[in-house]
């Protein structure tokens, strides 16, 4: 018998806080609603200047990386086209990157 009062407790408990919820949210999604979108506009103004950034930033390490490669052949060092990979590697994963997110985010 006690097992039956305290089963019937915890699920009146639980349809109280469900019907508590229930109500708490029927005013609050319109409002979420809403937020979400200005996120959302917020976020697309912030794409272009990210973008130009990260291009700049590929630019900038395919220039250091060419350099490396340049004078590590010109010293005759080993291993230059592995060093030539992994540059060019880190250029095109940015490049790739970047116009993955932008297509995400627009």
């Amino acid at each position: 018998m006690k097992r039956i009062i305290q089963s019937l407790k915890q699920a009146s408990f639980f349809v109280f806080v469900s019907v508590s919820a229930a109500m708490a949210q029927a005013g609050g999604i319109q409002k979420g609603a809403s937020a979400l979108t200005a996120l959302t506009s917020d976020l697309q103004s912030y794409i272009d200047p990210v973008t130009t950034v990260v291009y700049v930033v590929a630019a900038v390490i395919g220039l250091v990386g060419a350099l490396k490669v340049y004078v590590n052949w010109q010293n005759g060092k080993e291993n230059v086209m592995a060093s030539a990979t992994g540059w060019l590697g880190a250029c095109l994963f940015l490049l790739i990157a970047n116009t993955v997110l932008r297509a995400m985010f627009i």
